[in-house]
């Protein structure tokens, strides 16, 4: 009797409706999918495995998002005035004499593929316009502090070209330059031969902000908006996003390390750790930077409204001017 109790009570879960288990499923495939492919090839050509798990977000993000946008890899051209000489140029055409300059490759591109056609396309590979641009996510199959400190040197450089192609467009009059959604999403941390972890929430978000403190300019600091990451995540294990704070004493901004896991409650009104949340709070990210409408009960399904119920055991905020770790949960 006891095991037909059991098998009736895991039925009726499994016709239950419940967003955040769905979210969570949606991550769930992920892994699945990868530790299939692991249990054929092994550790034997691991960049074959890398390029499956950014061909598997790529997928995930075009399934949903609306159809007036497009997920692609590739670069970013910008333009920018030409320095040739114009003098004596009566036959010139000086709107057509331009120069331009392209970002690095990034690995998933998300535009507006309605009103910005791309200038390049050749299967999934795209060069396109600024314009179009809402998200671009850099995809690390093993994140260590140092693939960390890449991954900010390059979404810096997209930044700075970002920022003077913005001013560049503002001079000539043009619609206002959309700040582009940049994520990175790391698969796994590495473990070095004595089995130590070379990442974790914490070294992931201190990283992030030592990096900026770094290289930003005091005057790049200032500018606003400048376009900073705006969350890097350990693939069921934690999420860093760009933060607000406020304490009785004082304000700021900065990047924080929360839960990478959904929270659900049991039958007691207990929480727990239930499945992936990354997934979901990736393409939440990218949703907020559309113009299109969203269904917030569809995009934040976690089912506790605060960070301090069962937290990450690294979470925490880390000040982005001072680097100083915050006491306090954004």
């Amino acid at each position: 009797m006891k095991n037909d109790d059991m098998m009736r009570n895991r039925y009726f879960a499994s016709k239950m409706g419940d967003l955040t288990s769905y979210a969570g499923m949606v991550g769930d495939e992920f892994s699945a999918k990868v530790n299939r492919l692991a249990q054929l090839i092994g550790d034997s050509h691991e960049p074959s495995v890398g390029r499956y798990k950014e061909s598997l977000l790529r997928h995930c993000i075009e399934q949903f998002i609306p159809k007036r946008y497009s997920v692609g890899t590739g670069s970013i051209a910008f333009t920018q005035e030409s320095h040739l000489n114009d003098e004596n140029s009566e036959n010139v055409d000086l709107w057509n004499l331009k120069e331009h300059y392209v970002s690095q490759q990034l690995d998933i591109v998300i535009f507006d593929d309605h009103n910005f056609p791309p200038i390049f396309r050749d299967a999934e590979f795209v060069v396109v316009r600024p314009e179009s641009v809402r998200a671009v996510v850099e995809v690390k199959g093993y994140l260590t502090k140092k693939v960390v400190i890449e991954t900010v040197d390059g979404f810096l450089d997209l930044a700075r070209k970002w920022h003077l192609y913005s001013e560049y467009t503002e001079r000539w009059g043009r619609k206002k330059l959309h700040s582009p959604c940049m994520q990175l999403m790391g698969w796994d941390v590495y473990v070095d031969k004595a089995g130590a972890a070379q990442c974790d929430g914490e070294t992931l978000r201190r990283t992030i902000v030592d990096t900026y403190r770094k290289r930003l300019t005091t005057k790049e600091r200032k500018e606003r908006p400048f376009p900073l990451l705006s969350g890097a995540y350990i693939y069921d294990d934690c999420i860093v996003n760009q933060c607000g704070y406020s304490t009785p004493t004082v304000h700021g901004h900065g990047y924080s390390t929360d839960r990478g896991r959904f929270i659900r409650y049991d039958e007691d009104r207990q929480p727990f750790l239930d499945r992936d949340a990354t997934i979901s709070s990736l393409l939440a990210s990218i949703y907020v930077h559309l113009e299109t409408p969203f269904n917030p009960d569809f995009v934040y399904p976690d089912q506790s409204m605060t960070r301090s119920v069962l937290p990450n055991q690294h979470s925490g905020i880390t000040d982005l001017i001072s680097g100083n770790d915050i006491d306090f949960l954004c």
